[in-house]
């Protein structure tokens, strides 16, 4: 099912002549005038980039955030998360910005309105279960709101517990059981006992979320899933892929989704870490600030590099762009 973009939010702004500090765009942003290369928009990642190592966001972060939106950029979240997971992450300081869920089979206005929607292929699952059964690992299957979880096994309680205990390094079970993102885990996950069972229910399925212990087994199932023609295949922690219809990546979700707007894809910034912001970072986006713990391709790709998610590098690096220094996080050997 593909909803596309709701109105006439496909169509391009009229054109204006700047006699202000300000202009707005077609949807009531305030738009800052008169400087080709300045950034208005920006999108960033969440876990790892916008949240802490408690995966939180900071009160400094949350402000600087604001500040960037009352000074008239236009805020984004671009997460792997699907919108109740995000924005139940961020109901201690709600945001009220864009949104690109799911890696980018999601896009939500302001309001949270779905705009645009790309599911997943089903005839592709059952060559994706026969791939990672191959392994020892686990797999999900993400709608919106719950996940469904591919197993026999009854204990389905200790498979989240088993996941969650790479999620949270050292914690004991106890901790971890008492942590908020565990019981959000519990409410959204339902086990089916089969593939037959899961394409019965006929729900649309954003994202294929594996999981195993070690990275070294993740990499071998990369291997393997990547020869499935129409898949995108990324991962966010060093122990899980996560697989998107090929069209659904953040990249080019953000880039539709401006565009749509009346934005060029020189206005934006985005920031990430992980190698699900890999899309991202090779659109060609104006500016592509990574996070110092971010995985070293993504060191690699990127323009720019600021501090790290525990020192509210994002935060910084939005800061710096509303001073006119975001030049001071620039990698050496950039022009």
């Amino acid at each position: 099912m593909f909803l596309g973009f709701l109105g006439n939010r496909m169509s391009p702004p009229p054109v204006l002549e700047i006699k202000e500090i300000f202009c707005y765009d077609n949807y009531g942003y305030r738009v800052q005038a008169g400087s080709d290369d300045m950034i208005k928009v920006i999108a960033s990642d969440m876990d790892g980039t916008l949240l802490n190592s408690e995966h939180t966001i900071s009160k400094r972060t949350y402000d600087i955030i604001q500040k960037v939106q009352r000074a008239g950029i236009r805020f984004m979240i671009a997460t792997g998360r699907d919108f109740p997971s995000a924005s139940d992450t961020l109901k201690r300081f709600p945001l009220c910005c864009d949104w690109v869920t799911g890696s980018g089979a999601e896009i939500r206005n302001e309001a949270g309105e779905l705009l645009q929607t790309i599911p997943m292929d089903p005839s592709c699952f059952g060559e994706i279960v026969s791939c990672v059964r191959q392994f020892p690992a686990s797999i999900r299957f993400c709608t919106t709101g719950r996940d469904l979880v591919l197993t026999e096994s009854e204990d389905l309680e200790g498979q989240i517990l088993e996941e969650s205990r790479l999620f949270f390094g050292g914690s004991r079970d106890e901790e971890i059981r008492a942590t908020e993102q565990f019981q959000q885990l519990m409410r959204r996950m339902n086990r089916v006992k089969s593939l037959e069972e899961l394409l019965e229910k006929k729900i649309p399925i954003y994202k294929v979320f594996i999981t195993a212990k070690t990275g070294e087994v993740i990499q071998d199932i990369w291997k393997e899933v990547e020869r499935i023609p129409g898949l995108a295949v990324a991962s966010s922690f060093f122990n899980n892929l996560e697989l998107t219809d090929e069209e659904a990546q953040k990249g080019p979700a953000i880039l539709r989704y401006i565009e749509s707007l009346g934005y060029k894809k020189e206005d934006v910034m985005v920031l990430g870490d992980s190698l699900n912001d890999l899309s991202m970072f090779r659109a060609g986006f104006g500016a592509a600030v990574a996070m110092a713990n971010a995985h070293e391709q993504i060191r690699e790709v990127s323009g720019f590099l600021t501090k790290s998610n525990d020192e509210d590098g994002a935060a910084y690096a939005m800061e710096l762009v509303l001073e006119g220094k975001l030049d001071l996080l620039k990698k050496e050997g950039i022009k």
